[in-house]
């Protein structure tokens, strides 16, 4: 997600573009969800991330695992350039980029620890969809599609609260 190589300029207004799109994606996902039911059931789920219900459907699982990971993404990259406009350093742990920017922004308190803590597991559970799918369970990827869905309204309100001054 390139931190270092961007400028305060260019990650001000990638934040503008994100934040400008950001409902898009989030009713992208949303929708996708509504697909396997109003409470976005698990059976109907497995039953397509496991290729039992035909190809419509399992493509219906892969624009939601799409949607899942370009709302994680936006998320990953405002906490990432918030954190550089802002002059936050990213705390020295052993975690990738996005996942120390959100930490960086639970210790400025711009979220709370709970919600820091679901954004990290989704970050893992976004790095898992993309590049070990074979290993991965529908359950997990419900799990965590789930979980991106509730986290991302409270992330980006209190995101957008805290970042608008310094844009």
């Amino acid at each position: 997600m390139g931190r270092a190589r961007r400028s305060p300029r260019q990650a001000r207004t990638k934040i503008l573009a994100h934040l400008e799109d950001f409902d898009r994606q989030l009713d992208l996902l949303r929708h996708g969800m509504e697909a396997f039911g109003e409470d976005f059931g698990i059976k109907d789920f497995k039953q397509a991330f496991d290729g039992k219900s035909g190809v419509a459907p399992a493509l219906q699982v892969q624009a939601v695992e799409r949607s899942f990971s370009r709302v994680q993404n936006y998320m990953g990259q405002l906490a990432l350039d918030g954190a550089l406009l802002a002059g936050l350093e990213l705390p020295r742990i052993h975690e990738g980029e996005v996942a120390r920017a959100f930490e960086a922004l639970k210790q400025e308190k711009v979220i709370g620890a709970a919600l820091c803590s679901r954004l990290k597991d989704a970050q893992k559970a976004r790095a898992a969809i993309e590049h070990d799918y074979v290993g991965l369970a529908a359950g997990d990827v419900h799990r965590a599609v789930k979980a991106v869905g509730k986290a991302a309204p409270e992330f980006i309100r209190h995101y957008t609260d805290w970042i608008t001054p310094y844009l």
